[in-house]
C-alpha cells in the first residue's frame, strides 16, 4: 500500500492550521460612517482608529466619539443614507445601524438623498486627488497643469487652464482625440482657453491636450494632461444629484465624494475649495483644496 511521505502530510497539516488560524483573526472593523460636516472638536476613543476627527473620517463600527462642548457632528452611514446630527458635549457609541448617546443629547436623524442615492463608498485612495499627468520630452522644463488632467469632467466645453511662465505671452495649444488626431491647434496669450464652438467633445470619449511654450532664455516648457469627457448617464446622474448652492455642508460633502470616486476630480476640486473655506479648521479639507 502507497505511502503519503510524512514531509508532505506534515506540510499539508502546518498549511491546514495557518488556514484556520486566519480565518479565526478578526479583519478590520467595517466603517460604520463618514463625517460629512464638523464644528469644533471631536476624537475617537479605544478600537482600531484613535485620535482627532476630521471631515471625511470614517468611523468604524462600535467605535465611540467624544465630542467637546459645543462641537457638532454630521455622520452619514451610506449603506443606509441616514443622516445622524450630533451636539457635544456627548459620548457617542457608533453602533453599525445607527449611533446612541452614551451620555449628553440623542443624536437627530435625517434621510440624505444624496448618501442614499449615490451609494457613497468612501476609500482613502479614491479621496486622493490624483496627481496631474504632465508629460515632458527629455530636455524640456514642465508647465504645470491646473485642470484636465487625470480626470473626467461633466462639461463637453470644459475650461484649459495651466501657470503661467514668468516673461512668456504666448502658447502653443494643441488637442487630439485618442486616435492621436488634432482637433484644435493654436496659439494663446495667456495661461487659459476654451475651445471654439466648432469642437465639441463626445461623451465617453478620451482626449490629450499639450501646452509649450519657449521662455526668454531659450528654453523650452511643455507639459500634456488626459482627461475624458463623462458618458451621457453619468452626466445625467451628476445632475440629478447635484445640490443647491445652498445646501447645507454636509450635503456638499457628501455629493463632492461621490464626484471624486467616479473620478471626476476637477468638479470634486471646485467643492474642496469652497468647502475649505467654509470650514478652515478641517485638516482634511485643506488637504484637498490644496491639489
Amino acid at each position: 500500500m502507497y505511502k503519503i511521505p510524512i514531509k508532505t502530510n506534515t506540510y499539508n497539516i502546518f498549511t491546514g492550521l495557518l488556514l484556520a488560524l486566519a480565518l479565526a483573526l478578526p479583519g478590520p472593523a467595517p466603517a460604520a460612517a463618514i463625517v460629512t460636516d464638523l464644528i469644533g472638536r471631536a476624537a475617537v476613543q479605544g478600537g482600531g482608529k484613535t485620535g482627532p476627527v476630521t471631515i471625511l473620517a470614517e468611523i468604524e463600527s462600535n467605535a465611540r466619539v467624544q465630542l467637546e462642548a459645543g462641537a457638532r457632528l454630521v455622520a452619514l452611514y451610506t449603506r443606509s443614507g441616514d443622516e445622524f446630527t450630533l451636539a457635544g458635549p456627548a459620548l457617542v457609541h457608533f453602533r453599525p445601524d445607527a449611533p446612541v448617546a452614551l451620555s449628553g443629547t440623542a443624536p437627530q436623524k435625517r434621510v440624505s438623498a444624496i448618501g442614499k442615492e449615490a451609494g457613497i463608498r468612501i476609500r482613502p485612495a479614491a479621496m486622493t486627488q490624483a496627481a496631474h499627468v504632465m508629460r515632458s520630452a527629455r530636455g524640456t522644463a514642465r508647465i504645470r497643469l491646473l485642470t484636465l488632467s487625470g480626470t473626467r469632467v461633466l462639461d463637453s466645453a470644459p475650461e484649459f487652464r495651466w501657470q503661467g511662465i514668468e516673461g512668456v505671452d504666448a502658447y502653443r495649444f494643441v488637442l487630439t482625440d485618442e486616435t492621436g488626431k488634432s482637433l484644435h491647434e493654436t496659439s494663446v496669450a495667456g495661461s487659459r482657453l476654451r475651445l471654439p464652438d466648432t469642437i465639441r467633445l463626445q461623451a465617453g470619449a478620451g482626449y490629450t491636450w499639450e501646452v509649450s511654450a519657449r521662455a526668454a532664455d531659450g528654453r523650452r516648457h511643455v507639459s500634456a494632461g488626459d482627461f475624458s469627457l463623462a458618458s451621457a448617464e453619468l452626466q445625467s446622474r451628476a445632475a440629478a444629484l447635484r445640490p443647491p448652492a445652498d445646501a447645507p455642508v454636509s450635503d456638499r460633502v457628501a455629493y463632492a465624494a461621490w464626484l471624486a470616486q467616479m473620478e471626476l476630480r476637477d468638479e470634486a476640486g471646485s467643492y474642496w475649495r469652497i468647502l475649505a473655506k467654509e470650514r478652515p479648521e478641517d485638516a482634511a479639507l485643506r488637504a484637498l483644496a490644496a491639489h
